[in-house]
């Protein structure tokens, strides 16, 4: 599992939740887009990223909430995700998420005002050799190893500013949630995941981007 505290594309569709969906289902799984407020580029901080992946890797999140996979962009999450016990509500675990990561919002927010300083990924990240390049690409595509931001050239990379922290709200009110149908439907939600990066010029591969993540079912 990745550890995040040191570091023809498919398209998808808004579609209606299922009539009568039981969102106690340990056996299904979600599709969640969670957008930060004002679509601010928030995440592009990379301590706030690191804090918020922390939140969602957590020991406390992955013991009620069954994590397929995930990517954080600079302004909005996707995850797949569903719950353990049925007793818990899927929704009100994302609430509670919610929750949590805008106190790690704020906390962020003060340290930016006292110091006028965001944390950014590297712009000029040092290239391996040949030879450790060949094994750090199979051991990513294996998904043996996960890349940590600051040692990442990260392309047309969003520009985040002191402003950006000043606004209360971390994440718009709502959430936009896709129901898995079928194996193809998974299947498509996985590869729109690990695709979004390449799809916004971020990384050439989906396995360079530092903020995805995928994990057993």
């Amino acid at each position: 599992m990745p550890h995040f505290e040191d570091f023809p594309h498919p398209r998808r569709y808004n579609t209606l939740r299922l009539l009568g969906y039981n969102y106690n289902s340990i056996y299904q799984l979600c599709a969640i887009t969670m957008a930060v407020s004002s679509r601010r580029p928030l995440f592009a901080d990379m301590l706030l990223a690191k804090a918020v992946l922390t939140c969602l890797l957590s020991d406390e999140t992955l013991a009620q909430m069954r994590l397929r996979a995930f990517t954080l962009m600079p302004n909005h999450l996707h995850f797949l995700a569903g719950v353990r016990d049925p007793s818990r509500n899927l929704p009100r675990l994302i609430g509670e998420f919610k929750s949590y990561t805008t106190q790690l919002y704020w906390k962020r927010g003060r340290e930016i005002a006292d110091t006028q300083e965001v944390s950014l990924p590297s712009a000029n990240a040092v290239k391996s050799s040949s030879e450790e390049r060949r094994s750090l690409i199979a051991a990513l595509i294996d998904a043996r190893a996960v890349l940590r931001p600051e040692g990442v050239d990260l392309k047309n990379w969003p520009r985040v500013e002191t402003r950006h922290f000043l606004k209360k709200n971390l994440w718009q009110t709502r959430f936009h949630d896709h129901v898995i149908r079928n194996e193809q439907d998974l299947a498509e939600s996985l590869t729109y995941i690990e695709m979004n990066p390449v799809r916004a010029g971020y990384v050439s591969h989906s396995f360079f981007y530092p903020y995805t993540g995928f994990l057993s079912a």
